[in-house]
């Protein structure tokens, strides 16, 4: 119809946008002409209403995927409140609208499934990715480059044959329409360049099918899982089991790391049916700040506007490239074929958070990687359990890697696969280190365990010495500075680090010797940080760079850095932290001059793990840790499993990798030691397991109930918008982004650090609410015009805590600390 043929607007009411959108309406208009569907759409007359009720259910299902194409479903309370805002004449419109909609696109209904209960079930399982459908078309079809308004009048048939054709152009520009084709697996060798390590020959020889599996891979560090996942991965699309894959990492460091690495190989496991290279999406919240997925974006961009190969810039065709479109939203990553990223970008797929089923859908059809899964605590575990839980029932593999998992910790993860699918638990049998485990529901046996051998270079010894206060790891720092090695001294909270790092610059005649390693530093610092200690401890530094250099550091050393120590000290902790900081101690070999070089003899002394801790006693005080240790008991809470480790470790002299991996962790989280725990330590582990058991509970409220319910607002008791805080980690202890400033000459308020395009970014810290943020002194009446200056020129700063350090009277901040109480000046 044409402008003057529309419908004039009778009345016009006010209403909020926030219940009132027009997905409620839509639920308004299908209860209301709910019959008419019945009658002209369906054609079922009075005689067979019987099934009446049945089949209105089965509709509904259906109809919450596509009213919840928002990112999360309808809510149906109170559906007639929306009555008010809607005319007669709408009513009217819609249903000339669906029945003319009918007959256009010649729609049938199988009638008989609509009214099976048993078919409704089944359509519930799936109504997750079918949600996922509508938000990904409703995103698309409201792409006005594409969609343009209409005022001309047109037939709904013309109308749908134009739309077709633009919806076509709309989804190739997003490259959803270009599945990537998979190249022939050949060998580690073929595509990585070296004989393969034990682990990663099993992984190319292993029979695979194209059943949902999956891989549990347990070997020690430097022993290439990562190599072998691949290896897994492109096997498994090989055989047609899925299309692409998600590698998800502890944190936005090993992310960036492991997105480089897969950057440089996944060009070997996919190929294009188009000019374009399939797109690999980095996923997390500063992936903006990543250099090597910018380029990624920018060269895609590029090439995509050339077409003649012979322009030099399209040279960059064996590098990583990306979608524009994939690469503008962290909701769309998944849907990439190849993402890297933290693992809770996924988790985030069985959390009732906005567009969890757009990430849902994005995992369809993948391997899902997870690597360090001993690290999660039990509240990710529940959400862990749910996320592959339903994997599998999308017909997904996973392989999830580790160095440091518990027996039962595997047995669980296995029962996963297990019991999802409908059988019972089976035992693992397997107790070897390094070991593969695989779950394949297509064989009888169900469990394959398979002990393996490891490499030479990366079985070894250290040796485990005892100190027992600050003052014998100063000794011990010193002692190594005057014999030109390098020492990382790994503390197990900020203040404790701080307290070290200033007495260790009392005793040292140059301060720039010692490198301070925190969380509490804003984001620009602690990369530079990070690329400080890279340079000094990394595997490419020298000996002349490494001389007599002072590492203070927290649990971010252990988390995110390819280090290397001569030395090192440790704060005690629990046995698998322990293992993974003692990877960090001679992790490359070096040469007599300090050099790395690959496949040599180490020149160094057999390395040695000095362990700072209490005096170990048979008979502990219930104050064992926390007489001299209480940021320590603090953290981890648990000072009888520090003692069950502390035990271990003295009685062994050594850890020896991998022959003792699983008796290290066996000695601690095994049911039969726990029981060996102290009387007087018990009290401290039974409040431990009350935490870890409201942790999980914790969880399970927070997960979707999708096993129980389809897509709709049955399925949680909440549905929350992406900047809500409903968190894939837990925490008991709440912090705040606090945004430093500071003030020019002119009295203008800016971030801490000059940046053109992540000046506020850079210049965030996260602090403790109550112990910190709170504490914080405001902006004084006086600068507040420069602050509301400041907000004009960002507007989302207004919801963030600002701190301006140069007025606090009992805080402050310093490139070289980071956030702290005052202090002496250095």
């Amino acid at each position: 119809m044409t402008t003057t043929e529309l419908l004039s607007i009778e009345s016009c009411f006010d209403y909020d946008g926030k219940k009132y959108r027009h997905d409620r309406m839509g639920l308004y208009f299908w209860n209301t002409l709910l019959e008419d569907f019945f009658t002209f759409v369906l054609g079922i007359d009075e005689f067979n209403r019987r099934t009446h009720a049945d089949i209105s259910k089965n509709l509904m299902v259906l109809m919450n995927c596509m009213l919840g194409h928002h990112g999360e479903p309808i809510n149906k309370q109170d559906p007639q409140s929306i009555k008010s805002f809607t005319e007669e004449q709408n009513l009217l419109a819609v249903r000339e609208f669906y029945q003319d909609l009918v007959q256009v696109l010649t729609l049938e209904f199988p009638v008989e499934k609509l009214a099976s209960k048993s078919w409704r079930r089944k359509l519930e399982l799936v109504s997750w990715q079918i949600a996922g459908i509508a938000v990904l078309a409703d995103w698309i079809g409201s792409d006005r480059q594409f969609f343009t308004y209409k005022s001309k009048a047109e037939t709904l048939s013309d109308y749908w044959e134009i739309a077709q054709r633009t919806a076509a152009k709309a989804v190739s520009s997003t490259d959803l329409d270009k599945a990537p084709l998979v190249k022939p697996f050949i060998s580690i060798q073929e595509h990585f360049g070296y004989t393969p390590t034990p682990l990663q020959h099993w992984a190319e020889t292993v029979d695979l099918d194209d059943s949902p599996q999956l891989f549990i891979l347990e070997d020690v560090t430097g022993a290439g899982k990562t190599e072998a996942a691949l290896a897994l991965t492109h096997r498994l699309m090989a055989v047609g089991s899925a299309d692409g894959f998600y590698f998800g990492l502890p944190t936005m460091a090993t992310s960036n790391a492991m997105f480089s690495r897969v950057a440089k190989h996944y060009l070997q496991m996919l190929d294009s049916t188009s000019d374009k290279q399939p797109s690999i999406v980095l996923a997390h919240g500063a992936r903006e700040m990543n250099d090597v997925f910018s380029d990624a974006v920018r060269d895609a961009k590029f090439t995509s506007k050339y077409e003649d190969k012979n322009y030099h810039h399209t040279d960059s065709t064996a590098t990583a490239q990306c979608n524009q479109w994939l690469a503008d939203s962290r909701k769309k990553a998944l849907l990439a074929p190849v993402g890297v990223g933290t693992i809770d970008q996924a988790l985030l797929a069985v959390l009732p958070r906005r567009h969890q089923s757009l990430r849902l859908l994005g995992l369809n059809r993948k391997v899902l990687i997870f690597d360090e899964v001993h690290a999660a605590d039990e509240y990710m575990f529940e959400l862990l359990e749910s996320l592959l839980a339903l994997h599998l029932h999308q017909g997904g593999s996973a392989i999830l890697l580790t160095a440091t998992l518990s027996l039962k910790q595997r047995q669980r993860l296995a029962n996963i696969w297990l019991t999802t699918s409908g059988h019972k638990p089976k035992a693992l049998t397997e107790d070897s280190f390094p070991l593969a485990t695989n779950v394949n529901l297509n064989c009888e046996k169900l469990i394959f365990e398979k002990p393996l051998a490891s490499r030479s270079d990366v079985s070894r010894e250290v040796l485990v010495e005892h100190l027992t206060c600050v003052d014998e790891c100063i000794n011990t720092i010193l002692n190594a500075v005057a014999q030109n090695q390098c020492v990382v001294w790994v503390r197990n909270s900020v203040d404790d680090a701080l307290q070290a790092f200033q007495q260790l610059q009392a005793h040292l005649g140059n301060p720039q010797q010692c490198i301070l390693f925190h969380s509490r530093f804003v984001l620009a610092d602690r990369k530079d940080i990070e690329s400080k200690v890279l340079e000094v401890f990394g595997k490419t530094s020298t000996g002349e760079q490494r001389c007599g250099k002072v590492l203070i550091a927290t649990q971010v050393f252990q988390e995110s850095l390819d280090a290397d120590a001569d030395v090192m000290i440790s704060d005690i902790c629990p046995i698998d932290d322990l293992i993974q900081r003692t990877g960090r101690l001679h992790r490359h070999t070096r040469d007599k001059m300090g050099h790395y070089q690959a496949g040599i003899i180490d020149t160094r002394q057999q390395p040695t793990l000095y362990i700072h801790a209490p005096e170990y006693t048979d008979t502990p005080s219930g104050d064992w840790l926390s007489k001299s240790f209480i940021n320590t008991q603090y953290v981890y809470r648990s000072a009888g499993r520090l003692w069950l480790g502390l035990r271990k470790l003295l009685d062994l002299g050594a850890i020896r990798m991998p022959e003792q991996a699983r008796d290290l962790i066996e000695a601690v989280y095994s049911d039969e030691a726990l029981l060996q725990i102290p009387e007087s330590l018990t009290h401290q582990e039974n409040e431990l397991f009350a935490a870890e058991r409201a942790k999980a509970h914790k969880a399970k409220a927070n997960l979707l109930q999708w096993q129980q319910f389809g897509y709709c607002d049955q399925s949680a008791n909440a549905w929350h918008e992406d900047i809500t805080d409903i968190s894939t980690r837990f925490s008991d202890i709440e912090t705040v982004e606090v945004l430093l400033l500071k003030q020019d000459e002119k009295g203008n308020l800016t971030p801490w650090v000059d940046d053109e395009k992540f000046a506020v970014q850079l210049s965030t810290v996260k602090l403790s609410k109550n112990k910190y943020a709170d504490k914080l002194i405001l902006i004084p009446e006086h600068l507040q015009p420069a602050l509301e200056h400041l907000y004009q020129q960002h507007k989302y700063l207004q919801y963030m805590q600002v701190w301006l350090p140069e007025l606090d009277t009992n805080f402050t901040y310093h490139p070289i600390t980071g956030f702290s109480e005052k202090i002496s000046p250095l």
